[in-house]
């Protein structure tokens, strides 16, 4: 039976590692003698682009595959590949690359395949953010590739963001391609779980994909180890470990991002449950308080566990909720899986723009551990400061500071103004400095206007003088002063890129700015948020969730 058909859901993709021998300038498969070079002659690049559409099509005569994407290249960009060395890619610089797609197009095209190109499974997230910019600054081959891959054995959050910015501002599906990970026992398959969830989290792409699903001697870069020779195959704890996660958040399901690096997020398409997966790989037990904004649980929450002793094992015990707060026990190098039936209303058209009875964390693009904050007349990153309030009839709850909590009050023109929960408003200077005052009267305070930059991320901009927020020196950490500067025309200026979360509590701000005649009340699509849940930690906070695909209209149904 065709595989096609046992698995209707499959995807396939085909990349090369090489061209034949005798298109190369080396004679040898395996790369130039300078690994640093290109391998394949330009004069052969027409004969390679047919063999790989020949290719493509003899899979799909004969087995029924069809391949989704072709991928010419495999970490290309490298000095890896050499003659007579390892052989897994073949060097292609930028500019290399840009030439062989512009000759592979019309050939794909013209087979009557429907795969396309995808591009261009760097290894590193830095060279694949280089590789991408170089295709935009050509104008046209970008045109030509449906699919963005890449590799993440070298990534950091800065350019995963970025690299996740680049492929939406350009309408191109992310994958993670290939990544993998060494070390030992279950800390080894912890850690990679983590670059899974920084990958998730900071880029956003389409699907994660591991190097290999079974391998021989090891427990590390697989999930099934086996003999090839005895033909006989067994699970590792990693296969456990990622089951904690690809068994509860399915095909279909939204992921919504939490201020967490440890911590991963989504809602079921019904939008009934939420799926929560904490990870611990501490060698000390965590507890975490999580408070669940704008909605409620409403029935029992399961709760699954893989640790040194469990694989993938249900428990009733390490947590408990009231409904709207949910205690949970981390175990010592762990990973939870909680299940959590949830009652919320959909939201209405308006609660998907900037509200103005709603206080707002506002984030920088690179860290979901600081926000912006103004406190005795200084505007800067810090540290997210939570605190406990308490409502009558209400149990207490933990709430954001109030130096932390951003109101967006209305102004003419579809501008606002930016105050605090203490008072404290972004007032116009002829300087880089941000400046505080804690009235409107007169030119005291600034309007700004809000715009998405890629679909997730907005800039703020200051309607007097264009500037828009940025950080200082284009630094992240707490501490970090913020200002007013161009903002560039890349979405790659990440120090300039702010992620807006509504806090979702009653609001007790009542102030406006009065409105005129003609005033425009903005219709920007920056808030992607419809649920958070904010957590504090024993040891480290764990706070808020942002959505990572979409408007919530891709998250609730009717």
């Amino acid at each position: 039976m065709p595989i096609t058909t046992e698995r209707p859901d499959a995807i396939f993709e085909a990349f090369s590692n090489s061209c034949p021998y005798y298109m190369t300038y080396s004679g040898c498969c395996s790369g130039n003698v300078d690994g640093g070079k290109d391998n394949l002659k330009p004069e052969y690049y027409e004969e390679f682009a047919h063999y790989l559409v020949d290719v493509c099509k003899h899979y799909k005569d004969t087995y029924g595959i069809e391949f989704a994407t072709l991928e010419p290249f495999n970490e290309s960009a490298t000095s890896f590949w050499y003659a007579n060395g390892p052989q897994e890619g073949c060097h292609f610089d930028g500019r290399s690359q840009i030439a062989f797609i512009k000759v592979l197009a019309p050939i794909l095209k013209a087979s009557g395949l429907n795969t396309v190109i995808s591009s261009s499974d760097e290894t590193s997230v830095p060279i694949s953010v280089s590789i991408f910019e170089e295709y935009q600054r050509d104008g046209k081959v970008l045109d030509l590739v449906g699919q963005w891959n890449t590799h993440t054995y070298s990534a950091d959050d800065v350019s995963r963001s970025r690299i996740g910015s680049l492929a939406r501002s350009e309408g191109k599906k992310l994958w993670m391609s290939e990544t993998g990970s060494g070390g030992n026992g279950i800390g080894g398959n912890l850690a990679l779980t983590q670059r899974m969830f920084s990958d998730i989290r900071m880029m956003l792409p389409s699907a994660w994909v591991d190097w290999q699903y079974v391998e021989e001697a090891n427990d590390q870069w697989c999930t099934v180890r086996g003999s090839f020779e005895a033909q006989t195959y067994s699970r590792v704890k990693n296969y456990y470990v990622r089951q904690q996660v690809t068994s509860h958040i399915k095909q279909g399901y939204s992921f919504v991002s939490s201020l967490s690096p440890h911590s991963l997020a989504a809602v079921n398409e019904a939008g009934d449950t939420l799926v929560l997966v904490l990870l611990n790989a501490s060698a000390t037990q965590s507890t975490h308080n999580i408070k669940l904004t704008d909605c409620k649980t409403r029935g029992s929450i399961t709760c699954y566990q893989t640790t040194e002793a469990k694989n993938h094992q249900r428990t009733t015990t390490g947590f408990k909720t009231n409904g709207e707060q949910l205690e949970v026990e981390l175990p010592a190098q762990s990973i939870t899986t909680l299940l959590i039936p949830i009652s919320m209303e959909e939201p209405s058209e308006e609660e998907m723009l900037v509200r103005t009875d709603t206080p707002y964390l506002i984030l920088p693009q690179y860290s979901t551990e600081v926000a912006l904050q103004a406190k005795s007349k200084k505007v800067t990153l810090e540290s997210i400061q939570w605190a406990e309030y308490s409502e009558e009839g209400a149990n207490d709850s933990l709430i954001v500071d109030a130096s932390q909590q951003w109101y967006f009050v209305a102004g003419t023109n579809g501008r606002y103004a930016l105050r605090n929960a203490n008072g404290d408003v972004l007032a116009a200077s002829s300087s880089y400095s941000l400046l505080t005052t804690n009235n409107y009267t007169g030119a005291n305070y600034q309007l700004f206007n809000i715009e998405s930059v890629d679909g997730v991320f907005c800039k703020i901009t200051s309607s007097s003088n264009k500037k828009s927020l940025d950080l200082s020196n284009s630094q992240y950490a707490a501490g970090t002063q913020v200002g007013l500067w161009d903002y560039g025309n890349v979405v790659t200026n990440g120090h300039r890129n702010w992620y807006l979360l509504p806090l979702r509590q009653a609001s007790k701000q009542s102030d406006a700015i009065p409105a005129t005649e003609n005033d425009a009340r903005s219709t920007t699509q920056v808030i992607y948020n419809v649920m958070g849940i904010q957590q504090s930690a024993a040891s480290k906070g764990i706070n808020i969730i942002r959505l990572s695909n979409g408007t919530v209209k891709k998250v609730f149904k009717k």
